[in-house]
């Protein structure tokens, strides 16, 4: 499935934002899985909200950059504007995706901080091969 990613300029319109825009027309808002944290600002900060005509969840958005990040979940920008449920649901996913963020910093610093080069004990002759094992049985 090809997807168009449309630029939307508010400046010439009556919307005070992309999400009024968005709700009158009667699109879906799609939360990508992306996140990352911003030391400048001292938050985390998710990958941009892409609206559509249909809901996108389950499929991937490629950017110029070459990122790629998968739609996680998707509402009626309406619905997020007017319904409480909706819009708290928006943010119990956005709030897990930073969890799974976090999650995987902490094992990428476990794996960082006690992840053992093999290549690099074999060159620098602390770590036996195969063949010294061998010797020492006979």
């Amino acid at each position: 499935m090809t997807i168009e990613v449309k630029s939307v300029d508010l400046s010439e319109t009556e919307y005070d934002s992309e999400l009024d825009w968005a709700a009158d027309k009667g699109y879906w808002m799609n939360m990508l899985g992306g996140v990352r944290y911003d030391y400048t600002r001292q938050k985390y900060v998710m990958a941009p909200i892409k609206y559509s005509d249909v809901s996108l969840v389950g499929e991937n958005i490629k950017f110029a950059s070459g990122q790629e990040f998968q739609v996680l979940y998707a509402c009626l920008a309406a619905e997020y504007k007017n319904k409480k449920e909706v819009h708290d649901e928006w943010w119990k996913h956005a709030q897990k995706i930073v969890d799974d963020f976090k999650e995987q910093q902490k094992i990428q610093a476990h794996i960082d901080s006690t992840n053992t080069d093999l290549k690099k004990l074999r060159k620098e002759g602390n770590l036996l091969d195969k063949e010294d094992l061998t010797d020492g049985m006979e």
